[in-house]
């Protein structure tokens, strides 16, 4: 097997959608780590024809990675030892086989990272079950991005527009040295730095996570279930505003009932932020993939919170009622010929 040397680690990318195209392009253009990807719907073009990235922070860049595979068996079976691997893919907790199962095959016990570049909260404590000797280091991404159709050479391509920003962390694990871990952290920044990446590094990574899923519990929910983006929504009713005001104060209580740290204001502060977005507003990843009929990362963005709300006692009517709502459409996708059986 081969491991990677000091000066350069081993990166495995799995996930190479929009949010994993702007990262492993970054990872590439750095020139400070071996980068690998696991392309799993695109595996043929990304191996024969390279990857596009056409950003707005970048500029315009073709990328040859250093290993394309189809899967993380077949990255295991390369031989190299990987440092980091960093999961872009969808969070879906619920997920068969679990990401736990699909990564064993690329984790080195007390080598290998997990670097978690995903939306929601939840997601850290089953690989800390799965790997009790692996280091998790936790993002939230502000990151905008995009995949656009292949160019006429049918080289796979994303955008990358607007903010480009990780705020990470280690989540720590247990039994693990401290000092180790966030050396591991600060290696992988370095790395990011130097292709260009914007990271703010925290020690307290939960509570930005919770910070993220204030606003993702808002929005990614609200323009699911209405089918609009969020400046239509706030014109269609004059309490539209102060209704994703109320949702995010339920959020905010299960945060600070957990011990966690969201600073007074947020709600409004958040709502400041997309309101500020011109046009018909933001639409939402879980909005596009509940139009195409795919997997939502319900549990990541609202069962999560309700739970947890649920086990300290802290009530969550509005989060319950569209946890409730959107399992409904996330199951209807899942098993869309009985969904469409006319009735008796």
């Amino acid at each position: 097997m081969t491991a990677s040397s000091s000066s350069k680690p081993n990166a495995l990318l799995f996930g190479l959608g929009s949010i994993g195209g702007v990262y492993a392009s970054i990872l590439a253009r750095s020139g400070a780590a071996d980068t690998s990807v696991v392309a799993r719907s695109n595996y043929a073009a990304v191996k024969d024809k390279g990857f596009d990235l056409q950003s707005e922070k970048f500029g315009d860049h073709h990328l040859v990675f250093d290993g394309v595979y189809r899967d993380t068996k077949e990255a295991a079976a390369s031989g190299k030892v990987f440092d980091y691997v960093l999961c872009a893919n969808k969070a879906l907790l619920d997920a068969k086989p679990s990401l736990a199962e699909t990564l064993a095959p690329v984790i080195t016990p007390n080598v290998t990272s997990i670097v978690l570049l995903q939306n929601g909260v939840g997601a850290e404590a089953p690989l800390h079950a799965a790997f009790p000797n692996t280091t998790i280091i936790s993002a939230v991404v502000w990151t905008g991005a995009k995949v656009l159709p292949a160019s006429e050479a049918g080289v796979p391509r994303v955008q990358q527009f607007a903010r480009e920003q990780l705020t990470i962390g280690v989540d720590a694990t247990p039994g693990l040295d401290a000092a180790v871990e966030r050396a591991r952290l600060a290696r992988l920044v370095e790395v990011l730095q130097k292709g260009g990446g914007t990271c703010e590094v925290v020690d307290d990574i939960q509570s930005a996570r919770w910070i993220k899923v204030v606003w993702n519990c808002a929005w990614n929910t609200l323009t699911t279930v209405t089918r609009l983006r969020t400046n239509h929504i706030f014109g269609s009713s004059p309490g539209a505003a102060e209704f994703a005001v109320q949702l995010m104060s339920e959020v905010v209580a299960v945060a600070r009932a957990k011990g966690l740290t969201v600073p007074e204001g947020t709600e409004r502060d958040l709502l400041k932020q997309c309101q500020a977005v011109g046009g018909p507003g933001l639409p939402s990843s879980m909005m596009f993939d509940n139009e195409a009929g795919r997997p939502m990362e319900v549990e990541v963005i609202l069962g999560t919170p309700v739970r947890e709300g649920q086990r300290l006692g802290v009530p969550v009517p509005i989060l319950t009622t569209l946890y409730t709502i959107i399992k409904a459409l996330d199951w209807r996708n899942a098993n869309p010929e009985t969904a469409a059986a006319p009735g008796p």
